[in-house]
C-alpha cells in the first residue's frame, strides 16, 4: 500500500499508460482558505464540498473553484464569489444560452465558410 496518494497517482500512471500520456506537471495547494483565512474547523470556517453544494449549487461551486486561484499561493473559496458573482455569471450564461436556442432555425446551415 502506498499511504500518499499523489505518489500512488504517479505509480499508477506508470503501470498503466505509456510514457508519453505519463503526467507531465503535478499542481497541489497547500491550505484552502474561506475569505482569505485559513479553513479551519478550531476557527469555524470550516465548510465540506457536499454542504457548499447544498448551500449555493454545484455549478457555483465549481466555478469559484475554478476562480480560487492559479498561483503557488493557496486556494481562496470567496463566500462572495460563489453567493453573487458565480451565481449572477451562471445566469448570464444560461440566458444567452437561451437566446440562442430560441434563434437556432433562422441560423444558416450548409459548410462553415472562414472566409468569403
Amino acid at each position: 500500500m502506498v499511504p500518499n496518494h499523489l505518489t500512488f497517482w504517479i505509480y499508477n500512471h506508470v503501470a498503466i499508460f505509456p510514457r508519453e500520456m505519463w503526467p507531465k506537471a503535478v499542481r497541489a495547494n497547500g491550505h484552502i482558505l474561506i475569505n482569505a483565512e485559513k479553513m479551519s474547523k478550531q476557527t469555524g470556517n470550516f465548510i465540506t464540498l457536499r454542504d457548499a453544494i447544498e448551500q449555493y449549487s454545484a455549478d457555483a461551486v465549481r466555478l469559484t473553484l475554478a476562480d480560487a486561484g492559479d498561483t503557488v499561493e493557496d486556494a481562496n473559496f470567496s463566500t462572495k464569489t460563489v453567493s453573487d458573482t458565480a451565481i449572477l455569471k451562471l445566469t448570464t450564461l444560461l440566458a444567452l444560452a437561451n437566446e440562442g436556442l430560441a434563434v437556432v432555425e433562422s441560423m444558416r446551415t450548409g459548410p462553415l465558410q472562414l472566409f468569403a
